[in-house]
């Protein structure tokens, strides 16, 4: 038999042609190759652009957060003061000394946050010497009642020059809050162009199976790394909402929200005659009802702080409902906590709860290594106010003007209690307790 000696369509073609499909795949490839260096680098400069701005964020939280505290730990030695001139009891010197102690650690972290800004700086120089001046008007007060002249330290407060001092350091550190306050907004703002300048990139590259994988990777990492942060019961929220956004919360935002401040009453006298395995059972049983009632009701548990604890609504996501849903979560946590001392042997356990909302600043703050999620906010200083103040009216539950209208709440419902200024502000300030 004879071979056929006609070519093969492949040996027909030239060779340039053969070699054509080939160079066409070396360079995609190599297109390719070049692309995801060029978005990969261009996202590197972006994320670490946006590392840095995060890095001030953060910073700006720092200061922030310590200024509130700072004017918190004053305010809470001179209610020592007040205390201690007004019954005799020492045990009032305990905030007294407490909150000097805490400015005296406090001053030196500001100092070091506000190097880089000489206005801040220039403000700090006149805060530490207004501080100490509150303190030395404080220890003459002390002073006189050691030396057994009560009424003159009584006399000495009534003349008023402490309240003139502290009004003046209010106002340094509102200027201070301020500054800072102002700087957050814009590197909020450089925050979310970056993102999007991301955003960009990763849809120029969303063809290339490469950086597909990585992203995705980045995206498991991330998720895995909110359940390890977060509350429990914001972790499936974000999920759904805040990594898709972009991840708003971890650049932070300001949101209208509900907010309430727990606490449990008497537990440092119980915790000094109790042995530790009860007041262990004693602080997990009352986290046990904070938690079901805030299940319950739409609430998440920003912190625990000791037998206290902090409860937010309407993050992430925003909600209309949410001034009903803290009222309805102070109502519940009543309840609970009424049926968990029915089934206790030992005293029943009381506890205080304020109610309030307003606009408040949420968001993850921190490095990647401490990342916590975080309230901030006027409106959290006059919930923790109210839930102090509780003591002072007798009641379990005291709920703010604007918490109410929010919440459009019957009148009917709750019955006003005072209008006087919570402690450490100026303004009058209705406030409501449960109607009998």
């Amino acid at each position: 038999m004879i071979p056929d000696s006609t070519p093969s369509p492949s040996a027909r073609r030239p060779l340039g042609a053969r070699l054509g499909p080939v160079r066409s795949r070396a360079g995609l490839t190599a297109a390719g190759a070049a692309l995801l260096l060029l978005v990969g680098s261009a996202n590197g400069v972006l994320l670490a652009w946006q590392s840095s701005v995060q890095h001030r964020i953060t910073h700006t939280l720092t200061v922030d957060r310590t200024l509130m505290q700072v004017l918190a730990d004053l305010l809470d030695s001179e209610t020592g003061q007040r205390g201690y001139l007004l019954t005799g009891d020492p045990a009032f010197l305990v905030p007294y000394t407490a909150g000097q102690a805490r400015i005296a650690a406090e001053l030196p972290v500001l100092d070091a946050e506000l190097r880089a800004s000489p206005t801040q700086e220039a403000r700090l120089r006149a805060l530490r010497p207004a501080i100490d001046r509150k303190f030395a008007e404080l220890d003459r007060t002390l002073a006189l009642d050691r030396a057994g002249d009560r009424d003159g330290a009584l006399a000495l407060v009534r003349a008023g020059e402490g309240k003139a001092e502290m009004d003046g350091i209010r106002r340094i550190i509102e200027s201070m809050r301020a500054q800072e306050d102002d700087l957050l907004v814009g590197y909020q703002r450089h925050a979310h162009r970056i993102e999007a300048l991301v955003g960009i990139g990763s849809v120029v590259s969303v063809g290339i199976m490469a950086l597909l994988a990585v992203l995705a990777l980045r995206e498991t990492a991330r998720r895995a790394a909110l359940s390890r942060f977060l509350p429990a019961e914001l972790a499936p929220l974000l999920e759904r909402g805040g990594l898709e956004r972009g991840g708003g919360l971890r650049l932070g935002e300001r949101r209208h929200a509900a907010i309430a401040f727990v606490d449990m009453r008497g537990s440092t006298a119980i915790a000094e005659r109790a042995d530790p395995e009860t007041v262990a059972l004693l602080v997990t049983g009352f986290r046990r009802c904070v938690a079901q009632a805030a299940r319950e009701t739409g609430g998440v548990i920003d912190k625990f702080m000791g037998d206290g604890a902090l409860v937010v609504f309407g993050v992430p996501e925003a909600r209309a409902d949410a001034a009903a849903q803290a009222i309805a979560f102070a109502g519940r946590l009543e309840g609970l906590v009424a049926e968990w001392n029915a089934g206790q042997r030992e005293a029943p356990v009381r506890i205080g709860i304020g109610v309030h909302c307003g606009e408040v600043f949420v968001g993850v703050v921190g490095d990647d290594d401490r990342l916590e999620f975080t309230v901030l906010g006027d409106a959290v200083n006059v919930a923790a106010r109210l839930e102090q103040a509780t003591k002072t009216f007798g009641t379990t539950t005291l709920v703010s003007q604007a918490a109410l209208d929010a919440a459009r709440v019957s009148g009917a419902e709750w019955r006003e209690v005072s209008r006087q200024p919570l402690r450490g502000r100026q303004e009058a300030f209705p406030i409501y307790g449960r109607a009998a």
